[in-house]
């Protein structure tokens, strides 16, 4: 069976997380949408929920344009970055887990992102549409980087 990438009729983690909380008409995590998370995530959904409890995301919005990507404080001052509608996300999990092994479909940085931007629990900081490139950079150098990473960028 071959997936046709360009077909609208795709399932994305935004259209899945938005059609669990409408479904219980609330923005907050109920017993029923845990267990539906639960569902679809696996253990994933408990690292997610942890890095929304410790609140380590901050949404980086760039104006006039209103391109925005997620910053997720990781382990030892490392940061990654999500871009949750190219599907992309610069932890190690993501490159090894989601495109290498293809044992997810999403990391949990990913998820939380969505989650906390549902709930309404993300912090915001805008920045000028100038700043995009450098951004980008600064949080890039702060990236934890495996092996497969290190190669990737020869």
């Amino acid at each position: 069976m071959t997936t046709n990438t360009n077909n609208k009729n795709t399932v994305k983690l935004v259209d899945i997380l938005k059609t669990i909380f409408e479904n219980n008409k609330t923005n907050t995590i109920t017993e029923e949408t845990l267990l539906s998370l639960y569902y679809i995530f696996d253990q994933t959904i408990f690292a997610s929920l942890e890095i929304i409890d410790k609140e380590l995301i901050t949404k980086y919005v760039f104006l006039p344009s209103d391109r925005y990507f997620y910053v997720i404080e990781g382990r030892k001052g490392a940061k990654y970055m999500c871009l949750i509608q190219g599907d992309y996300c610069s932890c190690p999990s993501f490159n090894f887990s989601v495109l290498l092994k293809s044992d997810s479909v999403y990391c949990k940085h990913q998820i939380s992102s969505i989650l906390a931007e549902i709930i309404s629990n993300v912090k915001a900081v805008q920045f000028d549409d100038s700043e995009y490139h450098s951004q980008i950079l600064a949080i890039e150098s702060v990236s934890f980087k495996t092996p497969t990473h290190k190669q990737q960028q020869k």
